[in-house]
């Protein structure tokens, strides 16, 4: 398609509404314009779970609070806890027997008055008692819980962090493992993008992504298969903690390359098709010379084109119907 000229006054300019923008440098272009949601690092999240089935008996902190490491969280009444301890209390005793019989054996099989195999014995079953003890001693300190005498337990806060949700009130039955407590570790945000396959061999971890009205940020992470329903892959792209957006927050996402030599960028709106072909119409001395142009790539806002545009020139952004049809002659 040749460049083609449209003679048109500075008055009708302005009577039509015809408004400009100036062409800027670009040195991304836009692969793609995707949906994605605001999540935290998968790598800074902690859940703290109860170890022991119970019944919540209090709760310690709210979403949105700062906790340190130890802080207790939730105090949970457990039956299994109790039956734990008992164990442990009888292993503590089972063991002094062993032990006692085991010196007296070695001592006997020392003096020649007993066969040391029986000794060896003994001291093979003070193993096993000790064994057993230390497996109800790292029970009734899992996830490093305060364990009171009567049954009670607290959850301590596993590292600094801010609450991001409490998944228990006081009052609820909990299962044995049963997650009570989710803690950020980090005010680092991450966006994560479904990304179509013929958008992934396109993109690579440390490419820009610009969050629509909001931040830049970078690929961090880009999934290599296929999910079987959507058809899409996971990829994930960091953006800065101070961007005023919370998890769970839908969000629209450019992803950004590098482009070529010589392109430009322009307002979205100044990009039309004649003839099937993508133009911009440029200012000119007489009125508006349509040019046939690259569209490298595109988004909401913005275009990057390629072609014989002046890296000074101004383009029209509306009234573009109207120049359309002066065009044509209408």
């Amino acid at each position: 398609m040749a460049a083609k000229d449209v003679s048109i006054t500075s008055e009708q300019v302005r009577r039509l509404n015809i408004k400009l923008e100036p062409v800027r440098s670009a040195s991304t272009e836009t692969v793609a314009v995707l949906p994605g949601i605001v999540v935290p690092p998968l790598n800074s999240r902690l859940v703290a779970a109860a170890p022991f089935a119970g019944t919540v008996n209090q709760v310690h902190v709210l979403p949105g609070q700062h906790v340190s490491k130890g802080t207790p969280m939730i105090t949970v009444s457990s039956r299994e806890l109790l039956e734990v301890q008992s164990q442990l209390a009888q292993s503590e005793a089972e063991l002094q027997t062993a032990e006692a019989i085991a010196r007296r054996r070695r001592a006997l099989a020392d003096k020649n008055y007993q066969n040391p195999t029986l000794a060896d014995e003994a001291e093979a079953q003070v193993a096993k008692v000790r064994a057993v003890l230390e497996q109800h001693k790292r029970a009734t300190a899992l996830n490093g819980i305060i364990a009171r005498e009567d049954g009670l337990y607290t959850i301590p806060a596993p590292s600094d962090g801010t609450v991001a949700e409490t998944r228990v009130m006081p009052g609820d039955k909990i299962e044995a493992m049963a997650a009570t407590v989710t803690i950020d570790t980090s005010d680092e945000l991450w966006v994560e993008i479904q990304t179509p396959a013929d958008v992934i061999a396109r993109v690579k971890p440390g490419d820009v992504v610009q969050i629509i009205d909001g931040p830049e940020g970078r690929v961090v992470s880009v999934g290599g298969s296929l999910d079987r329903i959507t058809r899409s892959a996971v990829m994930f792209a960091t953006i800065p903690a101070d961007s005023h957006l919370l998890p769970g927050q839908m969000v629209t996402v450019s992803i950004l390359r590098p482009t070529v030599t010589g392109a430009l960028n322009v307002p979205a709106s100044a990009v039309v098709k004649i003839d099937n072909r993508p133009a911009v119409f440029v200012r000119s001395e007489s009125g508006f010379t349509l040019v046939a142009v690259e569209l490298r790539g595109s988004s909401p806002k913005n275009a990057t084109i390629l072609g014989p545009v002046a890296s000074k020139a101004q383009v029209a952004t509306s009234g573009l119907p109207q120049l359309e049809r002066l065009l044509a002659g209408e």
